[in-house]
Parts: C-alpha cells; sequence; structure tokens
C-alpha cells in the first residue's frame, strides 16, 4: 500500500501545515489482515488497526486544541492560590469586629458542607434524593437544629455559579495554562477543593495559636509547608497576571466580603419585584393589584442604584428614606421604562427645585412607603435577605418611620356638622330636582328623587358612620332584609376585591355588622336593594364600578360628591384646615363618632359599631355578647345606642317611589349651580338672529 498523505491545516493567530503518514500505523496492520487466511487473526488485526487509528485521532485533536494537561506544580499553584484568597476572605470578616463576625465559624462550616456537596462527581448537576437526605441530616448533626433542607441548598447553587468557566479560565491564565475543556473541568475540581479546605482551617480562627500568629494565613496552612520553588514562581505571574485582568473587567469570583447576608444573591432589586408581589399576594399578606406597592419597590430600587441585592444593607434604608423627602408632593414617579423612573435618580435630583414646606412629602407619605418596604424586606429576610447572624435585622424599614407630633388637628381635615349635612339633606337631589346631572337644581318643570348612590350613601353614612369604601363597596348580598333587625354585613367581598379576588377589609376589627337606622328604612332603602337584586346586579351601587380606572368611593366621589360639597359650601360657610381643605367623605365619619363623645357611653359597643379594634383585656378576651345572647338581642342594643346619641335630621324628607336610571346616568347629579346667560346671547335673542 502507498503512502497516504493527511493534510490538516489549523487557523489561529499563525497558519501552518501538518503531515501525517500512516504508512507505519494503517497499511501494515491493513496488508495482514488482508492476506492471511483466518478469519479469526484477520478480525484482531483489523481491531488494532481501530486502536491505532482512536490513538490518531486523538493526537490530531490535542494538536487542534493545543491541549497540554495540567501539571503537578499548576495543580499546586491553583491550590494554594485558592485556599490563601478564601483564608484572607474569611478572616476579613472575622476580625472586622462587625456584627456577623462572631458567626464566621458557623457560615464557614455551612460554606464547607456546600463544597462537599460540589465535590461529588459532576458538581454542576443537581443533587439526588440520597445526597438531599444526606445533606440535611449532616446540617442537622453540625447545627442542633431541624431545619428545612432550603438551608443550604442555595448556597451550593451560588457557589457553583461563582466557579463559572470565565473564572477558571481566568485563573488557568493567570497561571500560564492552558484553557482547554478539560483543564477547565479539572481546575474547577480543584478549586472546590481549596475551598472546602478554606472552610475547614478557618474554624480555628479564633484557636490562640491563630490569634497569636503575626501571619493568620500562613499558621493555618503551617501543615502544608514551605511552597516549593517552582510553585512560588508561578503564583508570583500570577499576581501580576491577575493586576492586568482586573483592567479587563473580567467577573468577580466571589460576593464582597461586607456582606451581611447568609448568601450573596446577583440578582438586581428589580428582578424580583414581580415574584414578591406574587408571593405576598398568595400569602395573603397584600390584597387588590399591587399598582401601589410594585409603584414602591420601584421607587426604592430607583433611588438605591437598583442593585445586586446582596449588595445592599442598612444603609439603603436611610437612602431610600431620604431619597423620598427629597421629592415634592407633586412629583410624578412614572415607570422604569417611561417618566422620571427610567432615568438616573441623581440626575433627576438636580432637576428639582428645592424643597419647601409647601411642597414637601407628607410624613405620612414617607411612613408608608417605608412600612411597604418593611414588609418586602420581611418576606425577602427568609431567602436574599437572610442575615448572617440569627435575629438580627438589617434592613429595618419600620425603624426608620418618621415619628409624627402634630398640634391639634393639624393638618386633618375638619369634621363636618350635623347642620351642613342637614343642609344637603334639603337639596334637590332628596326633594326633588331633575334627571341626569340636573338633579341639584331645583327649576325642573317635573322635580323627581332619583335612587342610586348619590341618594343612598350619605344617608347611610350618617346613621352608621361606615367608611366610603365599606358602603360603595356593599354587595345586594350584604343587605339583610330577611332578619328582625334589618342590617348591613361589612365584610370582603368580590365587588371589592379584583381578579375574582374577595378584598375590602384592612383589619379583622372592621368586620362588623350594623343595623339600618329606621330613617333609612322609612325613606324606602329595603325597596331600593329588592330593585337592584331584581335587575340582577351583585353591587348595590353597581354603577360605581362600570370602569376600572375608577371604582367605587373614587368614582362616587367624581360624579357626585364634589357637586354635593359645592351645594353645602355656597350656602353655609364652611370650616378649613391651615392648607385649605375642607371637610371629606370620611369626615362624616368623624361626626359620627364625635356624637359617642359623651359621659356614659359603651366603649365596647362603640368600638364595635366604629369597627375599632376593642381596648382592654375584658373587652378582647372575655366579652362575647353575641355568642351568649344571640345576634338579634345584640344588633337591636346597637340600634338603641345609635338612636340614643344620633340625632335625626331627615325627618323632613318624604318615602318616594323607587326610580332608577339608567346604569350609566345613575348618581351622576352635575352641579347645583345655574349658568349665568351670557349678554351676546340674550343680544341675539331681542334682535332675532
Amino acid at each position: 500500500m502507498s503512502r497516504i498523505p493527511f493534510t490538516i491545516r489549523i487557523m489561529g493567530r499563525y497558519s501552518f501545515r501538518r503531515r501525517i503518514h500512516f504508512r507505519n500505523i494503517i497499511s501494515k496492520p491493513l496488508t495482514l489482515a488482508l492476506q492471511t487466511a483466518d478469519p479469526g487473526a484477520a478480525r484482531e488485526r483489523v481491531a488494532i488497526l481501530a486502536a491505532r487509528f482512536v490513538i490518531v485521532r486523538a493526537d490530531v485533536k490535542t494538536m487542534l486544541e493545543g491541549q497540554r494537561n495540567l501539571t503537578g506544580v499548576e495543580i499546586e499553584a491553583i491550590f494554594r492560590r485558592e485556599l490563601e484568597r478564601q483564608l484572607c476572605s474569611w478572616l476579613s470578616d472575622a476580625y472586622a469586629d462587625a456584627p456577623w463576625s462572631s458567626s464566621v465559624i458557623e457560615e464557614a462550616a455551612r460554606h464547607g458542607e456546600a463544597y462537599r456537596q460540589l465535590r461529588l462527581p459532576d458538581p454542576r448537576h443537581d443533587m439526588d434524593t440520597f445526597e438531599r437526605t444526606k445533606l440535611d441530616a449532616a446540617k442537622r448533626k453540625l447545627t442542633g437544629n431541624d431545619l428545612t433542607p432550603v438551608w443550604v441548598r442555595p448556597l451550593v447553587d451560588q457557589i457553583r455559579d461563582t466557579l463559572s468557566d470565565d473564572y477558571v479560565t481566568s485563573t488557568l491564565k493567570a497561571i500560564g495554562a492552558t484553557p482547554s475543556e478539560a483543564n477547565i473541568a479539572a481546575a474547577r475540581t480543584h478549586l472546590i477543593r481549596a475551598g472546602a479546605s478554606a472552610c475547614t482551617r478557618v474554624q480555628r480562627v479564633f484557636d490562640d495559636d491563630v490569634l497569636d500568629a503575626a501571619d493568620p494565613v500562613r499558621a493555618m496552612t503551617a501543615d502544608l509547608g514551605e511552597l516549593p520553588p517552582a510553585v512560588a514562581a508561578l503564583l508570583a505571574n500570577a499576581e501580576g497576571v491577575a493586576a492586568s485582568l482586573a483592567l479587563t473587567n473580567l467577573p468577580s469570583p466571589a460576593p464582597p466580603t461586607e456582606c451581611p447576608f447568609a448568601i450573596y444573591d446577583s440578582r438586581r432589586f428589580s428582578e424580583i419585584i414581580e415574584d414578591v408581589l406574587i408571593e405576598l399576594k398568595q400569602d395573603k399578606i397584600w390584597k387588590g393589584d399591587l399598582k401601589q406597592q410594585r409603584r414602591i419597590m420601584q421607587s426604592f430600587a430607583w433611588i438605591t442604584g437598583d442593585r445586586e441585592l446582596g449588595s445592599y444593607d442598612h444603609r439603603d434604608v436611610a437612602r431610600f428614606k431620604n431619597g423620598l423627602k427629597r421629592l415634592p408632593t407633586t412629583f410624578r414617579f412614572g415607570r422604569p421604562t417611561k417618566g422620571a423612573m427610567s432615568r438616573p435618580f441623581e440626575e433627576v435630583i438636580t432637576e428639582i427645585a428645592p424643597i419647601t414646606s409647601a411642597t414637601a412629602r407628607n410624613l405620612k407619605t414617607v411612613n408608608r412607603d417605608l412600612s411597604t418596604m418593611s414588609t418586602v424586606a420581611k418576606h425577602l429576610a427568609l431567602t436574599s435577605w437572610k442575615p448572617r447572624i440569627h435575629n438580627v435585622l438589617i434592613m429595618d424599614f419600620a425603624g426608620a418611620t418618621v415619628a409624627i407630633q402634630e398640634s391639634e388637628d393639624a393638618e386633618l381635615r375638619p369634621p363636618w356638622k350635623k347642620e351642613e349635612l342637614e343642609c344637603l339633606f334639603r337639596s334637590p337631589l332628596y326633594q326633588g330636582g331633575g334627571a341626569g346631572k340636573n338633579r341639584l337644581k331645583s327649576n325642573s318643570p317635573c322635580p323627581q328623587v332619583w335612587h342610586d348612590a348619590a341618594y343612598w350613601a350619605p344617608l347611610i353614612w350618617y346613621y352608621t358612620h361606615a367608611c366610603r369604601e365599606e358602603i360603595c363597596g356593599l354587595e345586594v348580598a350584604d343587605v339583610f332584609d330577611d332578619h328582625p333587625v334589618p342590617h348591613i354585613f361589612i365584610r370582603e367581598n368580590l365587588t371589592r376585591g379584583r381578579d375574582g379576588e374577595k378584598a375590602g377589609e384592612k383589619r379583622i376589627a372592621r368586620r362588623r355588622k350594623i343595623p339600618l337606622h329606621d330613617e333609612v328604612l322609612r325613606l324606602g332603602f329595603l325597596d331600593y336593594v329588592a330593585a337592584i337584586r331584581a335587575e340582577g346586579h351583585t353591587a348595590l351601587f353597581p354603577e360605581l364600578y362600570l370602569f376600572d380606572s375608577k371604582r367605587g368611593g373614587a368614582q362616587f366621589y367624581d360624579r357626585a360628591w364634589r357637586h354635593m360639597v359645592q351645594w353645602i359650601t355656597d350656602r353655609m360657610q364652611v370650616e378649613v384646615n391651615d392648607k385649605g381643605k375642607g371637610p371629606d367623605i370620611h369626615s362624616i365619619r368623624s361626626l359620627g363618632s364625635s356624637f359617642y363623645e359623651v359621659d356614659g357611653v359603651n366603649e365596647i359597643m362603640r368600638a364595635d359599631i366604629m369597627g375599632h379594634a376593642r381596648s382592654g383585656t375584658n373587652a378582647k378576651h372575655y366579652s362575647k355578647r353575641i355568642k351568649t345572647e344571640g345576634l338579634e338581642v345584640v344588633l337591636r342594643e346597637r340600634l338603641a345606642f345609635i338612636d340614643r346619641y344620633v340625632p335625626e335630621i331627615t325627618k323632613h324628607l318624604e318615602p318616594a317611589p323607587i326610580r332608577l336610571l339608567p346604569i350609566e346616568a345613575r348618581s351622576r347629579v352635575g352641579s347645583g349651580r345655574h349658568r349665568r346667560i351670557r349678554s351676546d346671547a340674550g343680544m341675539s335673542r331681542k334682535d332675532g338672529t
């Protein structure tokens, strides 16, 4: 057989050709195999040929990759370099005299268990069931606590991610080794060995011989002996290479040593916002559409620079709080992709005028945002913000809330007076006006009373002292008209919720049953309920829930309430606070509570009607009158209580047959003011043009 030339061209920095001749490798065994008459011998010869071809192919692959296996000197250099780096990191934490310094030994033991898991075969794959059980058992033995399996496993993932191909490649380049696929896999194993060894050796960090040593690292590695000259030379060269590589933005192999959390989570805060919202909603901690909570979390990420979760610490609480106080009350945050939050905070803040007393944000709003972030921090304290030291609070947003010391009635809206509400109840809306937007006008040729939220809500607010949304969000099923004492049940329902979830209660004390006052019943409220039920609606005031943009009380304010307030203020002098704000819907609740500010009032009954939490041991734990006497008895007592203290200011109203406008026109009362006739319009009518 003639020579078979095999030409290979390798493209790289240099191009070259290499000819490999197969005469002695292939032709001789193949010739012998073909010449023999023995089939067994032929098969043996062919097998030899195949084996030799594998060797050739391996040699070619090695040549193509430029691969060279790690030497013993290089392996020791990799090990000693990583060992020293990790020991220095642990020593920095231990001797920093920081809040987490005393937990270094415990943390090192936990990291050591994670490294032990990674030393198992194929560390890039997840552990199997047997290894999970073994890991959990070792952990309980180590800590003495029956903790959940997730205690260590995120740390295994973190270390695995840290030992990325880029990091291992930079280590190999630093000592002059070839970063081939095989060498990267081998070097990663030795880096894991070094990390495990560092975690074991740092258990002696507070031993006397280490504390007294001039070089604690040398003291903890004394058993390894002096570095061989060849290894020392490689490490010296590696430090020079590392200094030059630092300028190329290679990824850092380890988290900052100042991280106060059990693990360093490299995700940015903005990346976990939606997950936190979902989890807190699933835990029933937050309810509704969560728009406000999402905006607050986005503003925290914006003000603090949206950094990696592991880089946050207690200073970011003050940074967030002070950032909020630098924004005026009229500031619009926008969204992360549009508006102010799409630009760096420090850039936006330079364009804002200095804050004055007139433009300063209300401290209650600042406290609200801090309270929201306190809930987020407590949730993250189970995972990404879990502190290194047990029961140590790192992100204390609640502690940063501002103590608000106000003078009496400072900045608070004044309450309504009963004479002012009586003025409203004498308006055409209650005694007969026009239809649609003319219900507060008295010049209608055929005055009528129309029934909807605009008619009933103020009456119910006055006689029950309930909140705006509690009444606007009632459902037909919340009105118990077939009970011996007709009443409303204020509770969570689907009308006040979103996405098929019930919502509405701020706290459990707000869930209460309030008897319907005789005046409300006299004016035909139960007939109205029957009419809405016959229409097939779920909401008691369905016109307030036609749109998603404004729902419930917000829709009522826009359609009806602002015009009602205008009617009153056009006829009476209404008190305003130092910022020029007069009473609002919630001020009716203040009026109702003030009726009970007299001697002899039963505070338990007052709290139950108002929806306030009871105070005192007897009221909280022993008074169970509904269970001992029955609901009917208690409702009659509550009705008598309301009758005794709340003045009746609607006796002048006459009941009217229930009249319902088309649902789109309900509660749209319009202004009570009459439009002035333009002078030019009058002249036009006179001259006939």
